[in-house]
């Protein structure tokens, strides 16, 4: 019954393996919400997911040379999963060109990807570190899959081979693609959206 009462309040109440957190509904649509969450600044729960996660890939013989995030949104769980792996080095993409980039590689969504999806982008300095490398993609939230499809093109046009993709959280049941996760969040459906409540005040769902 737990979710039934969270459908009218305006937060999730997360237990992740014993860690207690409140994560904010927010509107993806007029009658649609979503749990937030962002994983920076928690020490305890990026220690916890790490913990959990490695138990899977150890249990699955699934070990990488590097480990590769879509964005600085994940920066701490990407790194904190290379420490565990003894790992001097990993790769974060970014969703635009920046300045300290030399020959970047931009992969785009496809015509018809959801609205949410952005470019992908691999400095060129972690394209050659990349090359002929076994990866780990990894995100915090999967929910349409969108931004993992397209961190795969890309990771393929690179000649990458991808043993796995792991998040933390998959949200709601629309993907049904290969991936290791420890935790499921809902899609949270509401009779009648609140009237002060604006539409798509999220930050990317993926």
């Amino acid at each position: 019954m737990q979710n039934d009462a969270n459908q009218y309040m305006n937060y999730y109440e997360l237990d992740f393996f014993g860690l207690k957190r409140k994560l904010p509904l927010t509107y993806i649509s007029r009658t649609k919400r979503i749990a937030n969450f962002n994983i920076l600044g928690d020490v305890e729960f990026t220690e916890k997911a790490g913990e959990e996660m490695e138990k899977k890939l150890r249990e699955k013989h699934l070990i990488p040379d590097c480990f590769v995030g879509p964005g600085t949104h994940i920066v701490s769980f990407v790194h904190h999963m290379a420490k565990r792996f003894h790992q001097n080095r990993y790769v974060l993409l970014r969703k635009g060109i920046r300045g300290y980039m030399t020959s970047p590689m931009v992969e785009e969504p496809w015509r018809y990807a959801p609205k949410h999806a952005r470019k992908l982008v691999v400095n060129g300095s972690d394209r050659e570190f990349l090359k002929g490398k076994k990866v780990i993609l990894v995100d915090d939230v999967v929910s349409t899959g969108a931004t993992m499809s397209i961190f795969s093109n890309l990771m393929r046009k690179l000649g990458v081979e991808v043993i796995a993709k792991i998040a933390l959280f998959r949200q709601g049941d629309q993907y049904q693609g290969d991936l290791i996760y420890l935790k499921q969040l809902p899609i949270v459906e509401d009779s009648k959206k609140a009237d002060n409540d604006p539409v798509d005040r999220t930050k990317d769902a993926v």
